[in-house]
């Protein structure tokens, strides 16, 4: 799946509204990278059975997915307005696991998202959120209300941990050099405590702004080195983080959040901040992984050294 050493785009391609906003974005993703795009659509192996659905046989779904690949194919080339090496693949399973093993030979897989009530997370499993989990590479989630006609020529990342940023900030600064865009670091605290938010705000919130500040530019300096036709903007907020994120992203073409991979029973975990984003967002959102290495033991969480603490 790869072309001169390049590893492809990969989109998820259902024949939905949603999925054309994902193939609009990832066309100009593998064109950005001059790069192989890979269409990947995944045939159910059961469909529902009711009087007014009769029971469909799997060639017949196996058709209608070489049509919707073939109609994809030919927007593609249209959006492309130039040669752009393409491929089309199919199976017939799970959805996720055909995306998450794609994943492994892949340079970026994009996927549409479609918003749904929360009665209707909690009846069915979201595409999505589930490849995002699990994937070997980066996860875009593109929002069915996306438009990539007004762009804002800003990219925006999440940083929680600001002394370890890691990945995300690291391939936010080579995006944002690719796109010859802005960069805004976000940086969002808030107290799980009421009480607790109120009492630290008022008695070291500025204190606790200015040693974040402070510490996420000694973690960009080699950063801004690296890419010094960047322009950066640390954006240090009192707010929920997820909140805080979705306001941000209206003003944004692409956000950027970290995925641990560790701490979870299975190895991997996408927290609710994360899954907010998928959901709320206004810019498409890239779930990138993050691989830790050894660390202190309090590592993971901003300190600050206070008097009469």
């Amino acid at each position: 799946m790869t072309t001169g050493g390049q590893l492809p785009v990969v989109v998820g391609i259902d024949g939905s509204e949603e999925s054309m906003k994902a193939l609009a974005y990832a066309v100009a993703e593998a064109r950005r990278h001059d790069c192989k795009l890979v269409l990947a659509h995944a045939v159910p192996e059961v469909v529902p059975m009711t009087p007014m659905l009769p029971l469909v046989g799997s060639e017949t779904l196996e058709e209608t997915g070489r049509r919707i690949l073939r109609v994809a194919h030919r927007s593609a080339d249209q959006l492309a307005e130039r040669s752009l090496d393409i491929e089309e693949t199919m199976r017939i399973g799970s959805r996720v696991h055909f995306m998450v093993q794609l994943s492994d030979q892949a340079r970026t897989v994009v996927l549409g998202h479609r918003r749904r009530s929360a009665v209707q997370r909690v009846l069915t499993a979201s595409t999505t959120s589930g490849v995002a989990l699990r994937a070997h590479c980066p996860v875009v989630c593109v929002p069915a209300d996306w438009e990539p006609t007004s762009p804002h020529s800003c990219v925006l990342v999440g940083v929680e941990d600001v002394d370890h940023p890691g990945e995300p900030l690291e391939t936010a600064f080579s995006t944002a050099a690719r796109r010859r865009s802005r960069l805004t670091v976000l940086h969002a605290w808030k107290l799980p405590s009421p009480y607790d938010d109120i009492i630290t705000a008022r008695t070291h919130g500025e204190e606790w702004q200015r040693e974040a500040s402070r510490r996420l530019e000694q973690s960009m300096a080699d950063l801004r080195l690296r890419y010094p036709e960047v322009h950066v903007e640390a954006d240090i907020r009192h707010e929920p983080p997820a909140a805080a994120l979705v306001e941000a992203s209206a003003r944004a073409d692409l956000m950027l959040v970290g995925r641990h991979s560790r701490g979870a029973p299975l190895g991997f975990y996408l927290g609710s901040v994360t899954r907010t984003l998928i959901r709320e967002t206004h810019c498409p959102v890239e779930v990138v992984p993050i691989h830790h290495a050894a660390e202190g033991e309090d590592a993971a969480t901003l300190r600050l050294t206070t008097t009469g603490s």
